[in-house]
This record gives structure tokens, sequence and C-alpha cells, in this order.
């Protein structure tokens, strides 16, 4: 083979390879793009058959807000179920970020119908725009401050900070949504809150028993 053809071939080879690493998004965007294709899919089904009136946004309100609650959970407890019952658990604290940015992505078409239901005439007090959007601010600064050079920016201090205000805020004001009568309203309304109540209890729980285990577990090591 003569050294030109040689050299021809492996550049045509290194730019296949370039262009195929180009085209591949990074693992957080796609954890993105598909929970808000599927927030954008909930939606889009339920205006479908219910329309775009009060009661259906309503409805999209609802799914909308569960599925946002769930990839929550998984951000907000990952470590600590890592924590309590062991290794089993490592992938979704190693996935923790992505749990995390796929929430704050899916949680948009949710702002986009609270918009929607204020531009329709119905739009919720004062003080719901107020605390729900503490919660909201609390979730895209999150978002933001997860992208490495920004949260070198903070610190280990700062950042860990901001995590534990940030992620217990919307932890409790889930719970505020969930935690409100779920088992009144017959077995429509227990099924639509009861497991979710359960959960925004046991998360805020999950983390505070795993705190307490690594607490005992360092003044064991410092014993030794």
């Amino acid at each position: 083979m003569e050294p030109g053809i040689g050299l021809g071939k492996l550049a045509r080879v290194t730019q296949i390879q370039n262009l195929g690493s180009m085209r591949r998004l990074p693992t957080s965007v796609l954890w993105m793009l598909s929970a808000l294709c599927a927030a954008l899919g909930l939606v889009a089904v339920v205006l479908g058959f219910l329309g775009a009136g009060e009661r259906g946004t309503d409805v999209a309100l609802q799914l909308t807000g569960r599925l946002s609650f769930l990839l929550f959970w998984l951000a907000y407890t990952g470590g600590a179920l890592t924590v309590l019952f062991g290794a089993t658990f490592q992938p979704l604290k190693r996935r923790a970020r992505e749990f995390g940015l796929a929430f704050a992505s899916a949680h948009l078409p949710h702002v986009g119908l609270v918009i929607w239901l204020c531009w329709i005439g119905a739009a919720p007090p004062v003080s719901v725009f107020v605390f729900f959007g503490i919660a909201l601010i609390f979730t895209y600064v999150l978002a933001v401050f997860s992208i490495g050079h920004l949260q070198r920016m903070l610190g280990s201090w700062g950042w860990w900070l901001l995590s534990v205000v940030g992620l217990n805020y919307i932890a409790f004001a889930f719970a505020k949504d969930f935690v409100n009568d779920p088992l009144g309203g017959g077995l429509k309304h227990v099924a639509a809150y009861l497991p979710f109540a359960v959960l925004s209890v046991a998360g805020p729980a999950l983390r505070l028993l795993a705190w307490t285990v690594r607490i005992l577990q360092l003044e064991k090591m410092s014993w030794s």
C-alpha cells in the first residue's frame, strides 16, 4: 500500500469518527429531550380529548405535575437510597443530575399550562404564584448551576447550601400540593393523590435517615 493512500484512508476514517462524535448528543441533553417530549405528549393527548378549556388544562396540569414529581423524587432520593439500601440504588445516585435536569425540562410544559390557565381567565391566587414560584426559581437555578464550571464558581459550600435549601423547598412545595386531604373526595381522588402523598413524605424521611446513618458512620470511624 502506498503511504499517500494509507494516510488518505486514515484521514477519512478520522473524519467519519469525528462527525459521529459531533452527532451524539450528551446524555443529559437526551434525558432532557425525552422528558420534555413525554410531558408534551401528555399535554397533547389530554387537551386533544378534553379540550383546551379549564377542565382539560387542569387535568393536563395534574398529569404533568406528577410526571415532574416522579423525576424530581428520583433525583432527590437516589443518594439516600444508596446509603440506606446499598449498591442496588447506585445507578439512581449516579444519574441524580440527569433526573434533576429531566425534571426541570419536563416541568416546562407544566409552566406553560399555568400561563394558559391565566390567559383563559382561571388564574390561581397570588399566594399560589408566590409559593410555587419560589420552587420554580429554585428548580432552574439548580439546573443552571449543575453545569460544571458554574458549580465550581459557587464552590463546594455554596453548591451544598443551594442544593439543600433548593431541593428541600421543592420537596416541600410538592408535599403541600399532594398532602392535602389525600383520603378525601372518593376513590378517584385517593388514587390521584395518596401514592404521591406517601412519596412526598417518604422523600425527606429517607434523606434525614440517610444523613443520620452518615453521621453515625463518621462517629464510629472517629472512635476506631
